[in-house]
């Protein structure tokens, strides 16, 4: 019978048996466990605010103490707090290659304040906001920690800009890494409260508040920044952080109940704690019920005009269907149709969309297949030249060189071998980040045998990401632009710095030159006719592997040039399934 009936007979019962009648019965079921529901999903809720944030704290720390570990590692922070004062030349060499971790990392984390470096031998360093104030304390509980990390309290100091401001500090002996126990130095890492407040707090609109207390009760970090630094006002708060062992815990502040849930932050004094006012989250209760009656008269009212408008609103999809199906007649691959619902016209349109992407792929298929014949060209012609013939030439020649004792000239043949051998690499075009690393070393010293003392560089990159892929003589092109284009007319040294690191989900590579930089800064990477091949066939490349999920990117700075290259991370299997997608390179 029911199938007999017409649609706007089978729209009524359904919207009347299916959802008038049981949103009323559960409405009234809902209204009395309401109380008991937003309560626990405000403790849930704190409980993941109050651990979100502490990932955020904890995941900070980490960053600034492994700041900290770097430097005791790195040989420009080791010499720069060994040298004496009086060798001005070496220190002011030491001195440029820390200044540039230092601006990274200050630009990279916009909650660091200042940066203090102090060595044994009298050699001092302060970056970033200059400040004055009393840390002697701070020294003392650095020099108890024996090369560990230690946090301090909230204090205030004094800008030399104007102005007082709150910071909490990270303080550590440098110990030389031959003689773990012998301190050379002191790093002091300063971060500004309210901005490291705003970078753990990412969601400030939820109900309570969050701060950060330390065991003795003084505010680390809270929302109302003339709060910080001081004893906490409330006592019966400051003994449950610091008395109970119960994480989550209810008190009684003036006629308000509170819900208090804390948590001590790993490797510092500190606890993060949020309160939140049960009452505030109750107060939702009273719009229930007049949220229910305003829920049955809307359905109500939208039934009405489901009748009502039927027919027009299924016709009006069918005819936006045929209109973007006469789009793509016309050539026009953008024609997309938006799908609101899985019905049979939804399908349709879900299928049209479907078909507009599959023959673009097929077009972008068949210029790829083109661009794949001319690398086999390409192939066919390298392909003439007998690799091994070239190798073993080349080492016949080396040795030759070290028999007749030219030590310099066969490392240059040595490297030039590695250069070819990489440029050949039997036909791949994709290598992982430490081959690509090792052969713009072996460029670089190769340029630097021709430049001599002109050209220094420097290069790094994360062990996690060695083994990830890149595309073959990615960087060279970059490389090479500052040395023809940054170090044109340069007076003085030029270097360059290398950095490959991930990112989230993210590859990034920094090509940092302190040539002259770009001469236009309102056109950014503008190219000129000499250098604008090489990054726009870089571009190109990136773009036909990766679509728009890469950037080349100029980063402002005082000097020089700072080119940004971020693509996906990938692995081999990911490179595999390139190759399937239509990519023309050979693993």
């Amino acid at each position: 019978m029911f199938r007999r009936w017409n649609l706007k007979k089978q729209f009524a019962t359904v919207f009347l048996v299916l959802i008038t009648l049981p949103t009323i019965l559960f409405g009234i079921l809902i209204y009395y466990q309401t109380t008991h529901a937003f309560k626990k999903q405000a403790e849930e809720n704190t409980i993941a605010r109050l651990e979100k944030n502490d990932d955020n704290l904890i995941s900070i720390i980490r960053n600034i103490e492994t700041m900290t570990s770097y430097m005791i590692y790195d040989e420009s922070f080791k010499t720069f707090m060994t040298t004496p004062e009086t060798e001005v030349q070496e220190m002011r060499r030491v001195e440029e290659n820390i200044k540039g971790y230092l601006t990274f990392q200050l630009m990279s984390n916009r909650y660091i304040d200042s940066i203090l470096l102090s060595g044994e031998e009298g050699s001092s360093l302060e970056f970033g906001t200059p400040i004055q104030a009393d840390e002697s304390s701070l020294l003392e509980q650095a020099r108890t920690m024996g090369g560990g990390p230690s946090w301090s309290d909230s204090y205030q100091v004094e800008s030399e800009w104007g102005g007082t401001q709150k910071v909490v500090s990270l303080s550590r002996m440098i110990n030389d890494i031959d003689n773990i126990s012998e301190p050379i130095g002191l790093v002091r890492i300063r971060l500004d409260v309210p901005a490291l407040y705003q970078a753990v707090e990412t969601d400030a609109e939820q109900q309570g508040d969050y701060f950060v207390l330390s065991e003795s009760g003084e505010v680390v970090l809270h929302p109302d920044t003339s709060m910080v630094g001081d004893r906490f006002p409330d006592n019966n708060v400051i003994d449950l952080v610091m008395g109970s062992e119960q994480n989550v815990t209810t008190f009684q502040h003036g006629n308000d109940d509170y819900l208090l849930v804390k948590s001590p932050i790993e490797g510092t004094s500190w606890y993060s704690v949020v309160t939140v006012n049960e009452g505030e989250v109750v107060k939702g209760l009273y719009q229930v019920r007049s949220l229910i009656t305003d829920m049955i008269l809307l359905l109500i009212l939208l039934g009405i005009i489901a009748f009502a408008g039927f027919y027009y609103f299924n016709i009006k999809r069918i005819t936006e269907l045929t209109a973007q199906t006469k789009q793509l007649e016309n050539g026009d691959f953008s024609a997309k149709v938006n799908v609101t619902s899985e019905d049979e016209i939804g399908r349709l349109g879900a299928r049209f969309n479907r078909m507009v992407v599959m023959i673009q792929q097929y077009i972008d298929r068949e210029y790829k297949l083109k661009i794949k014949q001319k690398e086999s060209e390409l192939k066919a012609l390298q392909s003439q030249i007998d690799p091994h013939f070239l190798y073993n030439t080349l080492d016949m020649i080396r040795w030759t060189a070290r028999l007749e004792k030219a030590m310099e000239t066969g490392q240059l043949i040595e490297r030039l071998s590695k250069i070819f051998r990489m440029n050949l690499n039997m036909g791949k075009m994709w290598v992982t980040v430490e081959e690509e690393v090792i052969y713009i070393q072996n460029y670089l010293e190769l340029q630097k045998s021709r430049m001599g003392e002109r050209l220094q560089f420097s290069i790094y990159y994360d062990a996690e990401i060695k083994d990830a892929y890149i595309m073959k003589q990615l960087l060279q092109p970059l490389v090479e632009n500052s040395i023809l284009h940054g170090f044109k007319d340069l007076q003085g040294q030029g270097f360059i710095n290398l950095r490959c690191y991930r990112k989230d989900e993210d590859l990034i590579v920094d090509i940092i030159d302190n040539g002259r930089g770009f001469p236009d800064p309102s056109d950014e990477l503008k190219q000129d006719s000499s250098k604008g091949y090489a990054l726009e066939n870089l571009r190109e490349r990136l773009g036909l592997a990766f679509g728009s999920s890469y950037s080349i990117e100029k980063v402002d700075r005082r000097q020089g040039a700072w080119i940004q290259v971020k693509m996906p991370v990938l692995h081999k299997d990911d490179i595999k399934y390139i190759q399937e997608s239509g990519e023309q390179n050979d693993l």
